[in-house]
């Protein structure tokens, strides 16, 4: 694979990337938003500063259900902003270079067809290969590498913390959701551990009171902009792991310019 086919693949990634952290900010924002004040009811007096409309980590009370910090929604909207931009810019400059300059074709190669005196054929392949100072992206792979190494680590982070602060929801408003049907026995048992986070979402959206002063305005699918969000921003862990390995592997085939001991 020539240096023209990792960079159109790598452009791709990158553009994917783009728009599964986009789908990942915005599947959050809109929960966040739609629910922030319904879920702010966390005891204490306005001094505290008690901040509880997060839809990440919330907590069943006697009274409420209460959300979790606001600084968990916070994180999971804008942590993926940073490696977002560095994303799109890789993606614009990596299309540049493939769509337009075509200067990712720095090598290539080519077949001269020989025929000897008794007839027989020998072909012979070279390759042309254009000197090192006239594309500087060559000193950029493994830089690269290890960029989205960290940044594999970085997203990585912010999908645990996502998935972690959903199911402690779903599984606290289990608790609320048993609590005010006053089910028991078999229906008790059916909402702990029969029904699936979505329903239990479903429920959240169609039945869960407006805390005093407070409206919610329209019905949202809490459970599927959530799940989006869940599914997009491991994909996008995945894809970080792609990267990283693939501009490795390009850094490690370039090894003879990039070092001295690779010849």
């Amino acid at each position: 694979m020539n240096q023209y086919e990792t960079e159109k693949r790598l452009c791709w990634a990158y553009s994917l990337l783009t728009v599964l952290l986009v789908t990942t900010a915005i599947c959050v924002a809109i929960p966040y938003n739609h629910w922030r004040q319904t879920l702010d009811v966390c005891p204490g007096n306005w001094l505290e500063n008690t901040n509880c409309g997060c839809i990440f980590y919330g907590v069943s009370t006697f009274q409420y259900f209460n959300g979790g910090r606001d600084s968990y929604c916070l994180y999971t909207i804008f942590a993926p902003l940073p490696i977002l931009v560095y994303a799109l810019v890789m993606a614009v400059f990596h299309m540049y270079r493939v769509c337009i300059n075509n200067i990712g074709k720095y090598e290539s190669e080519k077949s001269t067809t020989v025929e000897e005196i008794e007839g027989e054929s020998i072909i012979v392949t070279s390759r042309a290969r254009v000197p090192a100072q006239s594309d500087g992206v060559i000193f950029c792979w493994i830089p690269n590498a290890c960029l989205a190494a960290v940044f594999a680590i970085y997203n990585l982070v912010h999908a645990a913390i996502m998935t972690d602060g959903f199911f402690k929801t779903c599984t606290q408003y289990r608790g609320y959701l048993v609590r005010q049907l006053h089910a028991t026995g078999d229906h008790a048992t059916t909402i702990h551990f029969r029904l699936s986070c979505q329903s239990i979402f479903d429920f959240m959206d169609y039945i869960q009171k407006d805390a005093p002063n407070s409206r919610r305005g329209n019905f949202i699918n809490t459970g599927i902009a959530l799940q989006i969000a869940l599914i997009t921003t491991w994909f996008a862990v995945f894809l970080w792991i792609v990267v990283a390995v693939h501009t490795a592997l390009r850094a490690y085939k370039e090894r003879a310019v990039l070092t001295c001991c690779g010849k």
